[in-house]
């Protein structure tokens, strides 16, 4: 008789189904009843039902009972479980101290391949996948114009004006400008990021004051008062945290009122530190001036394609009738998203770190596996003593696997530290074209990345040895002792590991290689000029104090003046623009006295003494002197492009070249006559070729010296940093409300190069890194294969071979399986040498003298690696080895 029938669930209590054992005790339970009852006088079938009374709802008291035995089973096996792991993990450690060799090594390896991914994850998701700190920042857009050529130019006035009023993709719509200047009003002169920006600024990023209040319509007016919004870590560290009532800021000529400061969290432009509005009916008519950025945030429901196709028919229809001189219109738009502009140049030089930090991460792992594997075939007594004691296989992959757990742990804590290390040196090494770095940490995400990393080099690179292990003959193992010999399968899979760290160690190899070359090539570029002991001086004076240009030029010949005259100052000079710093203004010029005749060319101001400290060389004629003042005849000096391009076969002393465009001074065009040619110069950067260039007189046309100037100084004494003293000393008596920010050339050069310096840097230390740990592999993986054949090397001694033919022996097939690597790892260099093309210059990246090199340095490093153990091989004693026979 059974009392409940229904659904039934797995499990078992001695061997019976839990169901099955519920059902029972119920049953027996109310058999005794009955038979108490039945004692009692009671017939069977009430006793029966008297006692199903007495006892309850059978059904729930028998749900109760299931749940009840089920649970104390879950919580057995949980016990036993643990109990097992608990066991697992204490002889893993015990294991692992009677090797502190190995798991030094294996934490150590792990620990660099992690670390290095961590710290390069912590990079690319500081700066290319944490969100900007905006409200929905996908749908802030940057828009720039196109050229005739088909690249970005920045926006021209009259444009933006018209696209903000006819467009209908944006709900907001500014236009804006950066450039670094002179800010007066804290406790010292400032050089500082200041923004001019239109109306709708402050809406396309939907930001709010953190004090005070942001600019708002009126501010904006052409009868507007000139306020300013500065940033919070301006307002902290130059203006001393003051009250913004009655602080007042001398910026481009005018005095601001601070009306408010913009949150910590606001960065854009890229360290801005105060914004100025600007109105957009007084920026002039010009559609071929460019000289504006422009940020938009999308409409509901619009798609930036819909977008940019808006604005470029918008922009065609405004140039079509333009009677402006169309090689300078736009024919078209550029448009990406904010988060784009802002990192996307640093995207593939990052994910290629990031690549690298992967092989590097891939060579630790493969360098870990074999030498789990090689260790383990000296465990084959070990395992097959625990399998003769009753431990199933699968117990003897857990305790293996548990001790790569146990390493695995120790492996990512240590990389986390050395990630922590790396991520505060490159926090202040880095260089500033890498946006957002300083924001970048070792947070929740990249710890769950490391994790991530840690798990799956247990299971991808812990697993195969330890199911291999746990395969071996154990029978064979315990007749054969300790001798026992690694199979044909097992050397095969050791093969394979060595010739991969090979191969993912020359990847690395070669790819730094190229990356180093590229950097050299770009450093003995002729840049046409000779930075040298040369120190340089930004300087933008008030135009409060110099209202006219004439008066700026005033100042700097007369601070050129006493420049020369200090001791140890061999030239001094002023120039507009400082050479590979990324900065040239270009456009129209006319020649020859023709305003039909024009040519496209660099702008620069200058004096005589710039070319003399920059050691620029003259070809022709002669550079600016004393004649060359206001009331002389206006003069130019062309470089040797700019000649060769507009005056082919002709002698360009005695033409004569405008400032086209670029020239407001007057209200007539003024044309130059060329006296002399100099070398190019790379003005903008040193992997780009020079730019056709113009020098004209500072002295003569003195309108542009009102933004900046710049105050180059050669020293004779060959350290240009020992004039930095004299120099602050001589700007503070001429003028103490201009900062004596005083730059070495060697240094502003070294900043230029910086981001290639950056990646080379990485790139090199870890190839250096898989270099290292691909040798270690080999000679772990050699010299477990040399203790396997100690045998066979005792036994070929014995019988009269020569060490020297025992050594060539083991060389030989390390160096085999060494040549497969390197002829794969050459293969995987030429193809992925399209994903380094972008970074390098002047190399290809399939350089011959590059692949050549690091071919070599691996070659030899493996065969040290492999040299040790086989000579180690040649010292086995023939007479031990057939005695332990």
């Amino acid at each position: 008789m059974t009392p409940l029938d229904g659904p039934r669930e797995k499990g078992r209590v001695f061997g019976l189904d839990v169901d099955e054992d519920v059902d029972r005790e119920i049953q027996a339970h109310l058999e005794m009843r009955v038979r108490e009852l039945e004692e009692a006088g009671w017939d069977t079938a009430g006793a029966w039902d008297e006692a199903r009374r007495r006892f309850g709802n059978v059904e729930e008291v028998a749900r109760e009972c299931r749940t009840i035995t089920r649970s104390q089973m879950r919580a057995e096996r949980r016990s036993g479980m643990l109990e097992a792991l608990w066991q697992d993990v204490r002889y893993g450690f015990r294991t692992l101290r009677k090797a502190p060799e190995f798991a030094a090594v294996a934490v150590l390896t792990l620990g660099l391949g992690i670390g290095a991914n961590t710290a390069i994850f912590s990079v690319v998701d500081g700066v290319l996948l944490e969100p900007l700190p905006y409200d929905d920042p996908g749908s802030i857009v940057w828009l720039r114009e196109q050229n005739t050529r088909g690249g970005a130019m920045r926006v021209a006035w009259a444009n933006f004006r018209d696209w903000h009023r006819e467009n209908t993709s944006f709900q907001a719509l500014a236009a804006y400008s950066d450039l670094s200047t002179t800010i007066l009003g804290g406790e010292e002169p400032v050089t500082g990021t200041v923004t001019l920006m239109t109306e709708d600024f402050w809406e396309v990023f939907r930001t709010t004051p953190q004090q005070g209040r942001l600019t708002v319509a009126s501010d904006h007016g052409e009868d507007r008062l000139p306020v300013a919004v500065v940033s919070e870590r301006f307002w902290r560290n130059e203006l001393a945290g003051a009250p913004l009532d009655g602080l007042l800021l001398e910026i481009l000529g005018d005095r601001h009122p601070v009306v408010g400061v913009v949150g910590g969290g606001f960065d854009f432009p890229a360290g801005g530190e105060v914004w100025i509005p600007v109105s957009e009916e007084a920026q002039g008519e010009s559609r071929s001036s460019h000289n504006w950025d422009a940020v938009g945030r999308l409409a509901d429901g619009i798609s930036l394609e819909r977008a940019t196709s808006e604005m470029e028919a918008l922009t065609l229809r405004l140039v079509a009738d333009s009677p402006e001189d169309r090689d300078y219109l736009a024919t078209g738009v550029v448009t990406a998203t904010l988060r784009e502009r802002i990192v996307g140049g640093s995207r593939r030089a990052l994910f290629l770190l990031l690549g690298a930090a992967g092989l590097v991460l891939l060579v630790a792992c493969t360098n870990l596996a074999s030498t789990l594997l090689a260790r383990g075939a000296t465990r084959h007594r070990e395992l097959a003593v625990r399998a003769s004691l009753g431990a199933p296989r699968g117990r003897i992959v857990r305790q293996l696997l548990t001790e790569n757990v146990i390493v695995a742990g120790a492996g990512g804590a240590a990389g986390v530290g050395l990630a922590l290390l790396v991520v505060r040196w490159l926090k202040a090494l880095g260089p500033t074209s890498v946006p957002r770095l300083d924001q970048v940490s070792v947070d929740a995400s990249v710890l769950l990345f490391t994790a991530v990393v840690a798990v799956f080099t247990v299971v991808t690179f812990g697993l195969v040895p330890a199911r291999r292990l746990s395969r071996t003959d154990f029978t064979g193992a315990l007749r054969e002792g300790d001798r026992g010999n690694a199979g044909r399968g097992q050397a095969t899979i050791w093969r394979i590991l060595v010739g991969g760290e090979v191969a993912l160690a020359l990847l690395l190899l070669a790819g730094s290689g190229l990356v180093l070359r590229s950097f050299q090539e770009l450093l003995n570029q002729d840049a046409g000029f000779d930075g040298t002991d040369v120190t340089t001086l930004a300087v933008t004076l008030s135009q409060l104090r110099y209202e006219t240009p004439d008066d700026h030029a005033a100042w700097y010949r007369r601070f050129v003046e006493e420049t020369e005259a200090l001791p140890g100052v061999e030239r001094a000079g002023f120039i507009s623009a400082i050479p590979a710093q990324g900065s040239l203004p270009s456009g129209r010029l006319e020649l020859d006295g023709d305003p039909e005749k024009f040519a496209d060319g660099g702008y620069v101001l200058a004096s005589g003494g710039a070319f003399e400290a920059l050691d620029i060389p003259v070809l022709r004629g002669r550079v600016f002197d004393d004649r060359d003042g206001p009331d002389g005849l206006h003069v130019a000096v062309v470089s040797q492009s700019f000649a060769d391009a507009y005056w082919p076969g002709e002698d360009p002393i005695g033409k004569s070249v405008s400032g086209g465009g670029m020239d407001i001074y007057w209200d007539q065009e003024m044309f130059s006559q060329v006296i002399g040619v100099v070398g190019d110069v790379r003005f903008r950067t040193l992997d780009r070729e020079p730019v056709p260039t113009v020098y004209f007189s500072y002295r003569q046309r003195p309108f542009r010296l009102q933004w900046s100037g710049q105050l180059v100084v050669e020293a004779s004494s060959g350290d240009a940093a020992a004039l930095t003293p004299a120099l602050r000393s001589t700007l503070r008596r001429l003028d103490p409300d201009v900062p004596p920010e005083v730059t070495t050339m060697d240094d502003r050069l070294k900043e230029a190069v910086a981001p290639q310096r950056f990646t080379v840097l990485l790139l090199g230390g870890f190839a250096l890194l898989s270099l290292v740990l691909a040798a270690a592999g080999i000679y772990s993986v050699v010299s477990y294969q040399v203790a396997q054949r100690t045998r066979e090397m005792g036994i070929r001694l014995a019988l009269g071979g020569e060490p020297s033919a025992v050594r060539g022996l083991v060389m030989k097939d390390s160096m085999r399986v060494v040549a497969l690597g390197l002829v794969a790892g050459l293969a995987g260099v030429l193809v992925a040498g399209s994903a380094i093309r972008a970074l390098l210059y002047g190399v290809e990246p399939g350089d011959p003298v590059t692949l050549a090199g690091a071919v070599a340095l691996l070659g030899v490093a493996a065969l040290l690696a492999s040299w040790i153990p086989a000579t180690r091989s040649t010292r086995v004693d023939p007479v031990i080895t057939m005695r332990a026979e």
